[in-house]
């Protein structure tokens, strides 16, 4: 995947990811910790689900990390004990907060500080108020660094958010990827 292109094909494998488990999410939407094992830790997650598809590897919690992607063995550090994984390349840097108002600036935050060629936060605003605020804040607090024009040269920056209407079994997800004067949605 050329980099211009990762963010939307990561997208992409979100949403299908996601629509494989429609009947699986829809009842667990409002169950953060249910909700966030389908996401990272359950048998066939929806992370591990799109790091088979882009043939990376995942580990989740590395460096207070989420996940990451990364590809293997060439990223992997060489001759370190078995059984262990230390990285010397981040493909993906993934963020997963169930709470918006939370501080998502913490998140994007730490998605900044890594060395990556993708860093993809996902989280579930209230209402389109909500929505705008944050896009509006954490598009400042990426466009104030002095990598953003990097980031948004490479498209390496993708901000998914998800809506659930449970009443009418909907989800529906949408894609925002940084650009230096705003966001682009996908």
């Amino acid at each position: 995947m050329n980099k211009p292109e990762q963010a939307d094909g990561f997208f992409k494998l979100w949403v299908a990811a996601c629509g494989k488990r429609h009947t699986i999410l829809l009842p667990d939407w409002s169950n953060a910790p249910v909700f966030t094992a389908h996401v990272f830790s359950n048998p066939n997650s929806i992370i591990e689900a799109i790091a088979r598809d882009l043939k990376l590897r995942c580990y989740c919690g590395y460096y207070s990390i989420d996940a990451i992607l990364f590809k293997e063995p060439d990223d992997l550090v060489p001759g370190i004990p078995e059984g262990t994984t230390w990285v010397r390349r981040i493909r993906i840097a993934f963020e997963h907060e169930n709470y918006f108002d939370s501080g998502l600036f913490q998140e994007v935050s730490h998605l900044l500080i890594t060395d990556c060629d993708l860093r993809v936060l996902v989280s579930y605003p209230n209402n389109e108020d909500d929505l705008n605020y944050q896009l509006v804040y954490l598009h400042s607090i990426i466009a104030g660094t002095d990598r953003s024009d990097q980031i948004a040269d490479n498209e390496a920056f993708l901000f998914i958010v998800g809506w659930c209407d449970v009443k009418k079994g909907i989800i529906d997800w949408r894609g925002y990827v940084y650009e230096r004067t705003g966001w682009r949605k996908l």
